[in-house]
């Protein structure tokens, strides 16, 4: 009977997980495709508020700013890369996913 409520317990926590996992990626999926060339800062961190299974971090380089939208539950390697002008416009967005 342990058994049985182990196997279960766990095959609960894997389709939570998966679930989760599978929206997560199509968050930043669907998110990284509103982010074409032009759209301004505010409008991107605006989108990107309304996330809850990902989040993002704001890089500064050199003159421009660069913005990594990833998720915990892909380790980090599901992201969306949204580069800006000195202008603070997107310049362009690249959704990709690997180490």
């Amino acid at each position: 009977m342990h058994k049985v409520a182990w196997l279960v317990s766990v095959s609960l926590v894997v389709a939570v997980y998966a679930f989760a996992g599978f929206a997560a990626r199509d968050e930043i999926y669907y998110l990284c495709g509103n982010f074409k060339q032009g759209v301004s800062y505010s409008s991107v961190v605006r989108q990107l508020e309304t996330s809850s299974l990902s989040d993002y971090l704001r890089e500064d380089v050199d003159t421009a700013v660069r913005i990594v939208h990833s998720s915990a539950l892909h380790f980090r390697s599901v992201k969306c890369t949204i580069r800006f002008d000195s202008n603070q416009d997107v310049t362009r967005s690249a959704y990709s996913w690997g180490w």
